[in-house]
């Protein structure tokens, strides 16, 4: 599947579960931090299964936050991805630039400017991330589509709650 449709496929998804207009930025901006965090976990302790599944996450819910926004934001990282020269740098530095630009884009969450290009170079970042571990982004997203695609729950205080949590 491309990332174009993977992207429509998980908006879809978000509106059918109400993340789109029964959360907020503010709240998938937590979660978004939340699966960053487990990428650094994955990172320092060199798994890659944890590694590739953070990587489908972010990018899962970095598509939910501009879907959210009612702005393509997230649409144009497909051009970004297919242009990407491979990193050199270590995932460690490519981990510092992600908490960079995640850092820029929470602080025009409640701005109504476009965030085109914070949303590009965070994807950028991520397929960064995935040169330095030899995986594909393309791979990382469509492995958390597989997994969240029938997933069930429900929503609680703004926050979707998968089923097995409940």
């Amino acid at each position: 599947m491309t990332l174009k449709q993977l992207i429509k496929n998980i908006e879809q998804w978000a509106e059918d579960r109400n993340l789109i207009e029964g959360s907020t930025p503010k709240k998938q901006f937590i979660k978004l931090m939340e699966e960053f965090g487990e990428l650094c976990s994955g990172v320092s302790k060199n798994k890659i299964d944890v590694i590739k599944d953070s990587i489908g996450d972010c990018f899962v819910v970095l598509t939910i936050l501009s879907a959210q926004r009612n702005r393509n934001e997230i649409n144009i990282s497909w051009v970004a991805v297919k242009h990407h020269t491979k990193t050199t740098l270590k995932a460690d530095v490519v981990l510092i630039f992600l908490l960079h630009d995640l850092t820029r884009i929470s602080c025009e969450l409640d701005r109504n400017t476009s965030l085109e290009v914070l949303f590009s170079n965070i994807v950028l970042d991520l397929t960064g991330v995935c040169d330095c571990f030899d995986l594909d982004l393309i791979d990382c997203v469509q492995a958390a589509w597989d997994e969240i695609k029938d997933r069930k729950g429900r929503m609680i205080d703004g926050v979707f709650v998968k089923e097995g949590d409940l």
